[in-house]
């Protein structure tokens, strides 16, 4: 395998490229935050921990916003990241047998992943995969992108930025999935993940997590891949079972507490999602 390392973006870059592709991006003092929904807010960056002496928060009397905490700060609720921890220590032979069965398969498929650096390539062999993606996934976000002129529009704005690494799942030249990858703040993001029907049959998810992985082994300036936030159980369990870890990471919710409590009353779940799972509710869950 041709050894890559990843270019180390900045913060700053992030929020361009992250603000370039349509999420809605603030900056707050020294932060940045990402909106999550409407009037609530996250930081930009969601595995870094923050001093609640250094936050500036001003969204208005109706939003809210929540942060990891620093070892030792109050905290009132959690985030639970999903990450690939300890990215010197990956090896195959660690990983569940269910997860090598499917990788073996993946490469008995013939499947090879390979860096796109190609504009017009990614453009015209990324949007069909796109398609099969956004119709068995329900995505709605940037629906712009199931156009293919609007799937260029996003390409486009993908090459401007050298720092991402997008890697795609090939069979002889046929692609079957891709995925737009960043290194910011010491942790490769894993920021668009795109499979369509046929690679997930091939197994071209696990491919390209393994090329990732097997690269980040060798990168000293990678010390994890994050993946998500926490979601369903079924996603949740394809990731921990090739190796992913929940966190729990103590985290600040500020949020006006008439809202929180109509929260807690009328919208429960939503009320459990802000306040998320503490490392006894993760071990229960089996995540």
């Amino acid at each position: 395998m041709e050894q890559i390392t990843w270019p180390v973006m900045s913060v700053e870059r992030f929020a361009a490229l992250e603000a370039s592709t349509g999420q809605s991006v603030t900056r707050q003092g020294s932060m940045y935050w990402k909106r999550i929904r409407p009037f609530f807010y996250r930081p930009l960056v969601p595995y870094l921990q923050y001093d609640p002496q250094t936050v500036a928060g001003t969204f208005g009397k109706l939003a809210a916003f929540q942060y990891a905490v620093q070892d030792g700060q109050p905290y009132n609720s959690y985030l639970n990241p999903i990450i690939f921890e300890n990215p010197r220590g990956y090896d195959v032979r660690k990983l569940q047998s269910n997860a090598q069965r499917c990788l073996k398969s993946a490469q008995k498929n013939q499947l090879q992943v390979r860096r796109i650096i190609d504009e017009r390539e990614f453009c015209d062999k990324g949007h069909d995969v796109y398609l099969s993606f956004y119709q068995r996934s329900g995505y709605h976000f940037a629906t712009y992108r199931t156009r293919k002129e609007g799937f260029a529009r996003w390409s486009r704005g993908l090459f401007r930025f050298p720092e991402l690494l997008i890697f795609g799942a090939y069979r002889d030249d046929e692609l079957f999935g891709f995925e737009v990858t960043c290194l910011v703040e010491g942790g490769v993001i894993l920021k668009s993940i795109v499979h369509s029907d046929k690679g997930l049959e091939l197994r071209s998810p696990d491919i390209v997590l393994h090329h990732c992985r097997s690269l980040a082994r060798e990168d000293l300036n990678v010390h994890m891949i994050y993946d998500s936030p926490m979601s369903s159980a079924g996603i949740d369990q394809f990731k921990i079972r090739r190796g992913a870890r929940v966190l729990a990471l103590p985290a600040r919710l500020h949020a006006n507490p008439f809202l929180l409590l109509v929260a807690k009353k009328a919208r429960k779940a939503l009320y459990r999602r802000l306040l998320g799972l503490n490392p006894q509710e993760i071990a229960a869950s089996g995540h």
